[in-house]
């Protein structure tokens, strides 16, 4: 069995974030996170990838710190 693994720096995953939150809510990354932890985020299973692709910056990571 074949497996993919595909390596993104953390620059590659700031930008596939904010390019995904602008398209699909017109938010930057970091207003979508603030959101989310907020328990405000309507229908956040619409952007579970997104979601999916900030859980693979490390916990200290500044984007976090700007979403508190």
């Amino acid at each position: 069995m074949d497996t993919t693994v595909v390596e993104l720096t953390r620059g590659e995953l700031l930008c596939r974030l904010e390019a995904g939150a602008q398209r699909r809510r017109g938010l930057s990354a970091r207003d979508l996170l603030r959101l989310y932890r907020a328990g405000t985020l309507e229908e956040p299973c619409e952007v579970a990838d997104l979601l999916a692709l900030a859980d693979l910056l490390p916990d200290d990571d500044p984007l976090f710190a700007a979403a508190a």
